[in-house]
């Protein structure tokens, strides 16, 4: 049976499983080379690598064991096997903020060998701002991208025609503009229910963090004095003016949203659009397609899926900056089938292997996550999938290592303000309060780890660094 596991999802039972993860007895080493086990955290593109799995076995002979987690339970279960020197998998889906580490403890493999080695990849067809934002750490190639995300906006059609709202479809409003709409569809009945604004995913740590850092960015706001561009300087600068000031604006966009959202987690949020009653909101472009259904992996039709509209976010005065995250195959150091596991890291994110996940429709169509460009122009995938043009925009123009910098201490960092964000939303403090507290304690633990002051080498991390390194490699 599938359960409901959404992306991060904090379900009944996860702090058991990851403290079990963590307690298990090492696995003993396979002696058959001829198969690989896979282990993948629970989100869309698990279900559409799995059905089509089998097409793998067929081409290589190579016999597949596919298991999945909940976040957690995979990074407790994952950081186990790194440091008891135990084998668990052969091929992991490796979240864009853990790729810092694991490549720095050399957990994983880089890649750049081999794919400079192998002339059956085309890696010149996956989209640079991807590849930097969720693969590259310190010039080296840590995991291949199997499904990368952006963010754009979700809104009703016929609810903003019936406010007599008009949203743009080119990203040509601002923020300002953004919760004014939401105001105005607060509150307004509509075929028989009462409209929320919107809905914001306000459960911490994580789902409020990934949510509020994409207003942040496109706000201006920053983590750190000077990073990704060297020289690196952790200073955080959490209590900037405009840091503040988008604090301020999700507070407010909150009080538009149904009061229970201060709990909902990344699947919360998006499925309470799901059902209808939400007017607009912003979010991972996972739910471009996860919205049409009524509940994960469903299969069910939900009430919004012909009435979807979906738009560029809003701007700033300053640069917009999308946020992008998501996952990557990695090859762990310590796994015993090395070149088996890369030749399924190929197969799987390959562009025939990604359109036919696209095409598995047992659940109706539930994975658009490309990370390569010529997929975004497929006729095919267009009919199914018409949001892709406004997809791939997001994801060429976004920067996953401003809006979230997964630097080493990242777990550590997001645990603190998304306590602290969460705490805003209750009104246990205010913006400047959150602000000031966050930046007190990211000081403690920056300084206890060594980054502030940071005396190790700098690695000037550009995009213009990535699409060179991605040149060479091709």
């Amino acid at each position: 049976m599938i359960e409901r596991i959404s992306r991060r999802s904090v379900l009944k039972g996860t702090g058991a499983l990851a403290t079990a993860a963590a307690l298990a007895a090492p696995r003993v080493a396979r002696a058959q080379k001829k198969s690989i086990r896979v282990l993948l955290v629970a989100d869309p593109f698990y279900y559409a690598l799995s059905g089509v799995a089998a097409q793998f076995t067929e081409e290589t002979g190579i016999a597949v064991n596919i298991e999945s987690l909940s976040y957690d339970a995979l990074n407790a279960r994952l950081v186990t096997s790194f440091l008891g020197g135990h084998p668990d998998a052969d091929v992991i889906s490796v979240d864009n903020i853990w790729l810092g580490q694991y490549l720095e403890s050399k957990w994983v493999k880089p890649f750049n060998d081999l794919i400079k080695a192998d002339k059956d990849i085309n890696f010149e067809d996956f989209i640079p701002g991807v590849i930097y934002s969720i693969n590259e750490w310190r010039g080296q190639i840590g995991t291949m991208p199997v499904a990368p995300y952006g963010m754009g906006v979700m809104y009703r059609e016929d609810s903003i025609a019936a406010a007599g709202i008009k949203v743009p479809n080119d990203g040509s409003w601002t923020w300002d503009q953004y919760f004014d709409m939401v105001k105005k569809l607060d509150g307004q009945s509509f075929s028989g229910h009462k409209m929320s604004g919107t809905v914001v995913a306000g459960q911490q740590p994580a789902p409020i963090v990934h949510m509020y850092t994409q207003l942040a960015a496109s706000m201006g706001a920053r983590w750190f004095k000077h990073f990704p561009e060297a020289p690196w300087d952790f200073t955080p600068t959490i209590d900037s003016k405009e840091n503040i000031a988008a604090i301020t604006l999700f507070r407010d966009l909150y009080k538009n949203s149904p009061p229970e959202s201060v709990n909902y987690n990344w699947f919360d949020a998006g499925m309470r659009f799901a059902k209808g009653d939400i007017g607009m909101f912003y979010w991972w472009t996972p739910y471009f397609y996860l919205c049409r259904k009524d509940g994960y992996m469903s299969g069910k039709t939900s009430v919004v899926a012909d009435k979807m509209g979906i738009v560029p976010l809003p701007h700033s005065s300053h640069p917009q900056v999308i946020s992008i995250g998501g996952w990557g195959l990695g090859l762990p150091a310590n796994s015993i089938a090395q070149d088996e596991a890369w030749t399924f890291i190929k197969w799987a994110t390959s562009a025939k292997t990604q359109k036919a996940m696209a095409l598995y429709d047992k659940y109706g169509y539930q994975f658009s996550d490309f990370a390569r460009r010529s997929l975004y122009g497929d006729p095919e995938l267009l009919k199914i999938y018409p949001y892709l043009p406004m997809q791939l925009t997001a994801l060429e123009t976004g920067n996953g290592k401003i809006s979230r910098p997964g630097v080493p201490t990242y777990t550590t960092l997001e645990s603190i303000y998304g306590l602290n964000l969460n705490k805003v939303l209750t009104g246990a403090l205010s913006p400047e309060e959150c602000a000031k507290q966050t930046t007190q304690y990211w000081i403690n633990v920056l300084k206890g780890n060594f980054m502030v002051p940071f005396r190790r080498p700098s690695y000037d991390d550009t995009l213009e660094a990535t699409k060179a390194l991605i040149t060479s490699l091709a």
